[in-house]
């Protein structure tokens, strides 16, 4: 069955396995979304985020590169955001004091990203309430060998040019060695370098057979829209040389992921 997009008996047919649903769309809230299509088509959101506390040391040849020295005692190569070195430049205080931070985590080779600055540090209850060294993981199981799991992240959205579209993430832990190839997403605990899954919760099977239950499993998401809705989403398939489906389908991967029922 396919998605039907209605606006005064205009019809799109989108193959979609997702239960049936109304909505109104709303073309200025997922633009943005639009102009960072992702680069993958698997039906999963990959994740591999969490919290760190340190302080950050930028290099002196390039302020978004330099060093984390976490509340642990480590030396970690570190990356910034444009957005993270502007606050770190007006408040040069920022540098001096360990901080909380949202962090993309790189195992191979070391690596945190610092995505976002959350708060200054404080005590060691409140490290451990805010969150600190818990990083949650949503990716394809690569290989599990001597208790290390290696699990594959690809990018949701095409990233800045340089960087890669995916990387390996390598977790200390044990699954069924039918996990490999399958999704899977981990609650993890920093110890110093050591990535330890504390939980694991299957998603979904392997690509290919994922891809066949998707085909067997297709029904009906029927949008919604006014005719002033709908000529702005032929205007903006026009403008930016997408056609109507590449649009729709901007707008379905806005909706929760599809997990097959347990």
């Amino acid at each position: 069955m396919a998605l039907s997009l209605q606006g005064r008996g205009t019809h799109i047919g989108v193959p979609l396995p997702l239960i049936l649903l109304e909505m109104t769309l709303d073309l200025t809230k997922f633009q943005l979304y639009m102009e960072k299509a992702k680069p993958h088509d698997d039906p999963i959101i990959y994740s591999a985020r969490g919290k760190i506390c340190g302080i950050y040391r930028p290099s002196a040849e390039n302020f978004l590169q330099g060093i984390l020295l976490t509340d642990d005692g480590l030396k970690v190569p570190a990356q910034i955001s444009s957005d993270v070195a502007t606050k770190l430049k007006a408040n040069r205080r920022l540098l001096t004091v360990a901080q909380v931070w949202k962090c993309y985590p790189r195992t191979n080779p070391p690596l945190v990203e610092l995505v976002k600055l959350k708060s200054q540090a404080q005590t060691i209850q409140d490290l451990k309430r805010k969150g600190v060294n818990k990083f949650r993981v949503a990716g394809q199981v690569e290989a599990i060998q001597d208790q290390a799991v290696t699990v594959l992240i690809k990018r949701n959205e095409f990233p800045p040019k340089g960087q890669e579209l995916a990387f390996t993430l390598t977790l200390r832990g044990d699954l069924s060695s039918d996990a490999v190839g399958q999704f899977w997403k981990f609650n993890v605990q920093r110890e110093g370098w050591n990535w330890t899954i504390t939980s694991s919760i299957f998603v979904a099977p392997t690509p290919e057979v994922l891809k066949q239950q998707l085909s067997q499993r297709k029904r009906v998401l029927s949008v919604r829209v006014t005719e002033k809705e709908f000529q702005a989403l032929i205007a903006y398939a026009e403008k930016y040389r997408k056609s109507q489906t590449q649009v729709v389908r901007a707008l379905i991967r806005k909706l929760p992921t599809y997990e097959p029922d347990s």
